[in-house]
């Protein structure tokens, strides 16, 4: 199938999230005259994994999610110099400073974007962070838009963020392709709405048996499969 538009999730599959996050929390924690080290770096990642996953249950809002992980992590590590509230704040403003491309990435877009190809993203990040992050990546030189799931009200894996997509770009969810690195958000939500959906795990990660799932291990498995 030629589809004739192609949505992509940001962090983990274009965007080196984890670099980002890495500096965003060292620095937060440096604020407050605190030193992370690898260990406590490993916990914070978890912790906010498991609160961005209620997210996407449907369990807490995106405001709650924000704020909570940071309570649980300094209660965790006894740290108190900095309230989880502005914590959650500063965290953002210096998470919205940081944008680095997935080794790879930026090259696979323009060579994608050569071919004329109808591209936009759809990601469950906080609206105001993406949006200073993809001003830093200039991913306008690729996307239509850029649509969170702040702004639509619902997360991945819901069905409303991409039924949006669709009404914006206005190409039908049959001629539309997402690729995402998660399985959990990204496949379950494409599937849930009958988009086609291609996984990017250049590591073997998420890999899985399920009887539907298209794998891209490189950009360049990835470019052929939209091609």
């Amino acid at each position: 199938m030629k589809y004739e538009i192609v949505y992509f999730d940001l962090d983990g599959t274009l965007l080196d999230f984890e670099r980002s996050e890495a500096e965003a929390l060292t620095a937060l924690m440096a604020s407050g005259g605190y030193s992370l080290n690898a260990k406590e770096l490993a916990l914070y990642k978890e912790i906010n994994k498991k609160w961005w996953k209620a997210l996407a249950d449907g369990k807490y809002s995106k405001e709650y999610i924000v704020v909570a992980r940071f309570q649980e992590f300094f209660e965790t590590i006894g740290f108190n110099k900095i309230t989880p509230e502005e914590a959650s704040k500063s965290y953002l403003i210096e998470l919205s400073k940081r944008a680095y491309f997935l080794p790879g990435a930026e090259k696979f877009l323009l060579k994608l974007k050569k071919t004329g190809k109808r591209m936009a993203a759809i990601t469950n990040g906080v609206d105001l962070v993406q949006k200073n992050r993809s001003k830093i990546a200039n991913l306008d030189r690729f996307f239509e838009f850029i649509l969170t799931s702040e702004k639509v009200g619902k997360a991945k894996p819901a069905p409303d963020i991409f039924f949006e997509a669709a009404k914006i770009s206005g190409v039908p969810i049959d001629r539309s392709l997402y690729v995402g690195d998660n399985l959990e958000t990204d496949y379950v939500g494409a599937k849930n709405v009958g988009m086609d959906f291609i996984l990017y795990a250049p590591k073997g990660k998420g890999i899985s048996k399920l009887n539907d799932l298209k794998i891209a291990k490189s950009y360049d498995e990835l470019f052929e499969m939209i091609m």
